[in-house]
C-alpha cells in the first residue's frame, strides 16, 4: 500500500460547529473584558474613564427600582456592586457565547475561508457595538455614543478597539487546524505545529481566566494608599504640599474647644487657625439651656468639664468620637472604582451665566484656602442609626467669593456641579452663596484623599451629601432647575437634611445597674436644641443631656441618658430630637428614598445578669 496523503484542502471545507464557535465566543468575550480591564487599571485617564463591563453595570443600576436598590445598598453596601459587577462578566461572556455561535452560521451560510468567518464575527460585533452606543450608554447617563462625558473619545476607541478585538479573537479561534485530517491515522505523529498550536488553545483559558479575576480583584478591591498631605491654611504653596506637621482630630477638637471659650487647660502642639463658629449661629439664640432639664452645656455652667461625661462614654467605645478619622469616615459613590486625579492639569472652571468665566489650578485654590469649618455630613441613603455620616473639618475657600469674583449674573436659577467621573448635580443659587458653602481641597489638617474627593469638592451645609459634589471640576450657573444623576433616578432634588439620630448604646443584651444610653443627633444647619428619649417604647419621656455642639449648627451634637436597667427587664429605646426651628423630629417611620429617612430611632434592650 501506498503512502496516505491529507486533503488539507478538507478542512477549509468544514463548517465550523457550533459548540466551537460558541467556546470561541465566550473565551473572545473573557479575553476582551481582561485587556479592557487591563487598561482601565493601567492607562485610564485619571483612573475615570469606565471599562466596558463598568458601563454595563451602571446602565443596569440605574434601571433597577429604587426600592430595590437602596435596599440593597442599605444591607450590602459594596458587596452589592461587586456582586453585580461579577454578574455582568458572566453576562458578558454569555452574550459572547451567542454572539459566536451566531457569528458561525453566518459564516457557514458564506463559504470557507479567513475572510468569512472575519467578516461574520464583524458583522455581529458591529451589532453589538451599536447596542452599546445606542443603548447601554444612554442609560448609564453619559448619552449615545457617550457625548455627554468628559472623555467621550477615550469611552470611543476603547469600546471600538476591544471589540474589534473580540472579531478577530474569534476568527483564529475557529480557524480549522490544517494537519487537521477528516479521518485521522492514528499511527501517525502531530507535528510540531500543530502540538504548539493544541498546546497555546489549552492554556489560552487558564491565562485568560487569570488575568481577568485578577483585574476584577484589582478594581473592586484595590489597595488603599495613604494620601494624607499635611496642609497649611495661612500663607503661600507653590507646590500645593505644606511642610508642618499634620495636626490630629484631637488637636483640633482643643483647638476649637478653647476658641469657643472653653478653658479645659488643653494646648495642642500645633495650633492651626481656629475654626470659626457658622455665620448662622450669630443670629440665633441660645435654646439649648431651655431644652434640658439642667444647664450643664453651657460654658459657665457645672461641672467645670462639660464634655467629661461624653469623652468618658467615647474612651468606653459606646459613643461615636466627637470627629471623624478621615480614615473612619463614609465613603460612598456611584463608581466601581474611584477616580485618582492627579492635580497636574486639574484645575476648576466657573463658567455660564458669569461676567467673567474663571479658571482655577489646584495651587491657586491651596494658596487661598484660608477658612476653616467643621460640618457634619451624610448620606441621603443613611438609615435611622446608621453610619453613613461624619463630622470633619473642611478646609478650603468660600463659593460666594469664587462667584463674587466671577459675577453672578441675572437669573441664576441654579449651580451644575460637574465631577471628573462624569457625576452631575446641582445646588440653587441661594445656598451657592451662602457663607457656609466651601470649594474644599483639605479635610481633617490634610489634603482631601483621593475617595473624598481630590484635588477638591464641595461642601454644602444643609442638604445631603450626594450634592457635595467630589473630584469637582466645572461649575456651571445655569437659569433652570437642572436635574443631576441621582434626580433622575427619582432621589429628592432641595434634599435638605431631615432630623436624624444614633442610639449608640446599649444595644442587645446589657447587664443590670445604672447604665448611661448615649448616641448622636444632627438636623442639617438646623442645629439640635433638645434630644429626648423613651425607656418605654414613647409612653413617655426624659430630656438627654447634650454635649455643647463644635460648630453650632452646622454639626450633630453628643448626647447622654441615665436609666435604670432592672434584671429580667427589657426596654424598648427610643430617642427624638428637636431641631434650632422647635421642629420635632418626623415620627413617621420611612426609608431613605426619596428624601431620607425619617421616624425616630429605638433600641430593644434585655437586661439579664
Amino acid at each position: 500500500m501506498g503512502e496516505r496523503s491529507i486533503d488539507t484542502t478538507n478542512s477549509e471545507h468544514r463548517v465550523i460547529p457550533a459548540g466551537l464557535a460558541g467556546r470561541a465566543g465566550a473565551l473572545s468575550a473573557a479575553i476582551m473584558l481582561a485587556v479592557q480591564l487591563i487598561w482601565r487599571l493601567n492607562w485610564s485617564k485619571n483612573g475615570v474613564v469606565q471599562a466596558f463591563p463598568e458601563l454595563i453595570a451602571a446602565a443596569i443600576a440605574r434601571l433597577t427600582p429604587l426600592s430595590v436598590f437602596g435596599a440593597a445598598t442599605e444591607n450590602y453596601g459594596s458587596l452589592a456592586k461587586r456582586t453585580l459587577f461579577v454578574c455582568v462578566l458572566i453576562g458578558v461572556i454569555a452574550v459572547g457565547r451567542w454572539a459566536g455561535r451566531t457569528a458561525g452560521q453566518i459564516s457557514n451560510a458564506i463559504g470557507p475561508g479567513w475572510k468569512s468567518r472575519f467578516g461574520s464575527a464583524l458583522v455581529v460585533t458591529a451589532f453589538l457595538w451599536l447596542a452599546t452606543n445606542l443603548l447601554v450608554l444612554p442609560i448609564a447617563y453619559l448619552g449615545p455614543f457617550a457625548r455627554t462625558s468628559s472623555y467621550t473619545g477615550e469611552i470611543f476607541w476603547q469600546l471600538l478597539l476591544t471589540f474589534l478585538l473580540f472579531a478577530l479573537v474569534w476568527s483564529l479561534l475557529t480557524a480549522p487546524d490544517p494537519e487537521e485530517d477528516p479521518m485521522p491515522n492514528y499511527g501517525e505523529t502531530l507535528s510540531r505545529r500543530s502540538m504548539i498550536r493544541r498546546s497555546t488553545t489549552s492554556a489560552l483559558p487558564i491565562a485568560t481566566a487569570i488575568a481577568l479575576g485578577g483585574s476584577t480583584w484589582r478594581l473592586l478591591a484595590p489597595k488603599t494608599a495613604s494620601t494624607a498631605t499635611p496642609l497649611i491654611v495661612t500663607g503661600t504653596s507653590t507646590s500645593g504640599t505644606a511642610t508642618v506637621e499634620a495636626i490630629t482630630v484631637k488637636e483640633i477638637i482643643a483647638t476649637q474647644r478653647a476658641n469657643q471659650g472653653y478653658d479645659l487647660n488643653a494646648s495642642p502642639e500645633v495650633e492651626p487657625e481656629p475654626t470659626p463658629t457658622s455665620d448662622k449661629s450669630s443670629s440665633r439664640p441660645e435654646p439649648r439651656k431651655s431644652a434640658q432639664l439642667d444647664s450643664d452645656s453651657a460654658p459657665d455652667s457645672t461641672p467645670e468639664n462639660p464634655f467629661e461625661l461624653y469623652d468618658g462614654l467615647e474612651e468606653e467605645g459606646r459613643l461615636t468620637p466627637l470627629l471623624t478619622e478621615t480614615a473612619d469616615f463614609y465613603h460612598v459613590s456611584k463608581n466601581f472604582s474611584d477616580p485618582r486625579v492627579s492635580a497636574e492639569g486639574w484645575s476648576l472652571m466657573i463658567t455660564g451665566m458669569v461676567n467673567s468665566p474663571l479658571l482655577f489650578t489646584h495651587d491657586q485654590l491651596v494658596e487661598r484656602a484660608t477658612t476653616r469649618k467643621i460640618t457634619t455630613l451624610g448620606c441621603i441613603s443613611n438609615e435611622l442609626n446608621g453610619d453613613l455620616i461624619g463630622t470633619a473639618e473642611w478646609i478650603g475657600v468660600p463659593l460666594a467669593d469664587l462667584l463674587t469674583e466671577a459675577g453672578v449674573q441675572e437669573g441664576v436659577f441654579d449651580l451644575v456641579l460637574h465631577a471628573a467621573d462624569d457625576y452631575e448635580d446641582s445646588i440653587p443659587i441661594a445656598n451657592a452663596l451662602d457663607p457656609d458653602t466651601m470649594v474644599v481641597i483639605g479635610m481633617n489638617g490634610t489634603l482631601l484623599p483621593d475617595d473624598h474627593g481630590f484635588p477638591a469638592r464641595l461642601i454644602v451645609p444643609g442638604i445631603f451629601g450626594m450634592k457635595n459634589v467630589k473630584w469637582l471640576d466645572r461649575i456651571e450657573l445655569v437659569d433652570h432647575d437642572f436635574m443631576g444623576y441621582w434626580q433622575t433616578r427619582g432621589w429628592a432634588d432641595d434634599a435638605p437634611y431631615q432630623s436624624w439620630g444614633r442610639i449608640d448604646y446599649p444595644t442587645g443584651r446589657i447587664a443590670p445597674g445604672p447604665t448611661w444610653a448615649s448616641g448622636v443627633a444632627s438636623a442639617g444647619d438646623r442645629d439640635v436644641v433638645r434630644v429626648e428619649v423613651s425607656i418605654d417604647g414613647g409612653e413617655s419621656w426624659s430630656d438627654a443631656q447634650i454635649e455643647p455642639s463644635i460648630n453650632p449648627p452646622l454639626t450633630w451634637v453628643r448626647w447622654a441618658h441615665q436609666f435604670e436597667a432592672v434584671d429580667g427587664a427589657d426596654f424598648n429605646l427610643v430617642m427624638r430630637v428637636t431641631d434650632g426651628n422647635g421642629t420635632l423630629m418626623d415620627e413617621t417611620l420611612r426609608s431613605p428614598l426619596p428624601v431620607g429617612a425619617t421616624g425616630w430611632p429605638r433600641r430593644y434592650i434585655t437586661v439579664r445578669a
